[in-house]
């Protein structure tokens, strides 16, 4: 294992990754201010794995200015970091550098190419609980994809704005609150498919503990037992 991609390290620093699960998570058209949808592709890579991939030009200079942002869905928030580490191990420059100051804080763990006459960063690799995100320039103009891969990221992530709801682009289901036993995995979703809106996708948000997906169930588990409180989010499709 290279030393600088350590998995088990970066799963020693994984805390918000844990508690946040993504179905389904897709990419709509209208994410990113000056940026047009050109195509969507998914990739088989093994029977278990699957990348959506998103092709994106800017519309201030449509084509030339491209990006590409690959999403791989895994099971857990450890294997999306496999991913990562695949991901990371098999790219043509060796020993990409951790993002630093606000980059940093990106995702549960993330690594920046940086363009070398530019200095802008070109592509980012990183992982938010249960999917590994790939963001890289890929024109013949070089973009610094920082906010495009922060955008993909808060998505991911964090709770949605106020008003969303008012708009449609999201439905909150009612706060749930389960109790668990110590260390015992408890069914939170039993069928994730079916939970979730036709071309559309669900987060999930609990405040500690993990969230580990077993076939269609999504599975909550602690270990400390008693009431936690359980934050569902249906993304609605186009």
């Amino acid at each position: 294992m290279h030393a600088q991609y350590n998995v088990e390290e970066w799963a020693a620093g994984t805390t918000r990754g844990r508690r946040v699960f993504n179905y389904s998570y897709r990419m709509l058209g209208t994410e990113l201010k000056g940026w047009e949808l050109l195509k969507v592709v998914t990739v088989q890579e093994t029977p278990e794995v699957t990348e959506k991939v998103y092709l994106w030009q800017s519309k201030s200079t449509p084509g030339r200015e491209l990006v590409r942002v690959g999403i791989t869905e895994r099971h857990h928030w450890r294997l999306a970091q496999e991913s990562l580490h695949q991901h990371l191990t098999h790219c043509m420059r060796p020993d990409i550098p951790r993002g630093t100051k606000k980059l940093a804080e990106m995702g549960d763990v993330n690594y920046v190419g940086r363009e070398p006459r530019t200095d802008v960063p070109a592509a980012i690799s990183f992982t938010r609980g249960n999917v590994c995100v790939t963001v890289s320039s890929v024109g013949d103009k070089s973009v610094d994809v920082s906010e495009i891969a922060a955008s993909v990221d808060r998505a991911l992530s964090e709770r949605p704005a106020k008003g969303e709801e008012k708009k449609g682009r999201v439905r909150a289901r009612a706060p749930k609150v389960v109790a668990l036993e110590a260390n015992k995995a408890r069914v939170l979703i039993e069928n994730l498919q079916k939970a979730t809106p036709r071309a559309g996708w669900l987060k999930i948000i609990v405040p500690e503990g993990e969230l580990i997906r077993e076939g269609n169930a999504l599975m909550y588990v602690s270990p400390e037992g008693g009431k936690k409180s359980v934050d569902t989010f249906a993304f609605p499709g186009p």
